[in-house]
């Protein structure tokens, strides 16, 4: 249900990319391309001014009966994160607007393509925040008791996403079936095979980065000891199903595809490293905005360096060791 879910949430987005890459070599396309991300972001728009106004009703009252559901949630701040995003994802389409991006983010303002991703940039990380807010009522005790009722993820979940749709997000976002054939697309994503030194320097870059989260968690549990605990629990309930060899290699295996080849590899050398790093940590929404948080996007920001130095590939093996190990010592 979980999978099914999110494939109905992200479609539209994937959809979005798809016609972007057409809208480049059609002018009639593009047009289109720029109804959609009117309408998309449009319709996000009115699903923050309900949530907005979900939460003044309950401010004033008016929502007295689901007070125990709403109370952990604060709707106006999670209705107004996702209405300014999508509203910045409209004025980033604006040619003039576009322009003076282009002196912060290697982008080209004319491709349409690029334009839709600097736009969809706005929009994703103000539903993440959205979806982070939302979330919250999973920090609370009954909130905690139905995420491991339901079980938390599946094997077919983290198959749908990370990897299906962000692996889908990346291929179409390069271009392919539309722009670049098979080689250039490689190319593009640069995923070409490491040397030895490389592959050496990815396990050291691994044990540097465990050697952070170990510290981080450790500080984290020293200072703010009753956040570390309900974050924590949020994440062993939704990620409970994972454990062992085979839990961790399928958290390790699906993680380091799907993200890698999506932020490292199609993103990031359109938008740069510290943008990338900010989008990546906005997906994890599991964390909420804590220490864990900070630390995915230290990462993020270590990750990029390495695409930019190195290849895509050493990026996705050290995704995967870092993913792999540090679910196995959880488990």
């Amino acid at each position: 249900m979980n999978a099914l879910l999110t494939l109905l949430v992200v479609s539209p987005f994937l959809l979005a990319i798809l016609l972007a890459n057409v809208a480049e070599r059609s002018s009639s396309v593009r047009i289109l391309n720029y109804i959609y991300l009117l309408l998309l972001n449009g319709v996000l728009m009115l699903l923050g001014l309900s949530s907005m106004m979900v939460g003044m009703l309950r401010a004033q009252g008016g929502l007295a009966e689901f007070a125990n559901v709403l109370e952990s949630i604060d709707w106006t701040g999670a209705g107004a994160t996702l209405f300014v995003g999508a509203l910045v994802a409209l004025i980033l389409l604006i040619p003039a607007v576009r322009r003076g991006a282009a002196r912060l983010f290697p982008i080209n303002p004319d491709s349409i393509v690029h334009a839709t991703a600097l736009s969809m940039t706005a929009t994703t990380i103000g539903g993440n925040l959205y979806q982070m807010s939302i979330s919250s009522m999973l920090l609370t005790p009954e909130g905690l008791e139905q995420v491991q009722q339901a079980g938390g993820a599946t094997y077919v979940d983290i198959l749908v996403f990370p990897l299906l749709t962000l692996l889908i997000a990346a291929l179409l976002g390069v271009g392919w079936l539309t722009r670049r054939d098979w080689p250039e697309l490689v190319d593009r994503l640069g995923l070409t095979t490491p040397s030895l030194p490389q592959l050496g320097l990815a396990v050291g870059v691994t044990v540097l980065l465990l050697g952070l989260a170990v510290g981080t968690d450790n500080v984290w549990t020293m200072l703010d000891p009753t956040s570390h605990q309900q974050v924590g629990g949020v994440s062993s309930a939704l990620l409970g199903n994972f454990t062992g060899v085979a839990g961790a290699f399928a958290i390790g295996i699906t993680a380091a595809i799907g993200e890698e080849m999506f932020f490292r590899g199609a993103y990031q050398p359109r938008m740069g490293i510290p943008m990338t790093a900010l989008l990546f940590a906005s997906f994890h929404v599991q964390y909420f905005i804590s220490p864990a948080t900070l630390l995915v996007l230290v990462i993020g920001g270590v990750l990029g360096v390495l695409r930019q130095r190195t290849t895509l590939a050493v990026c996705i093996l050290v995704h995967f060791l870092y993913n792999f190990t540090s679910v196995l010592l959880g488990s």
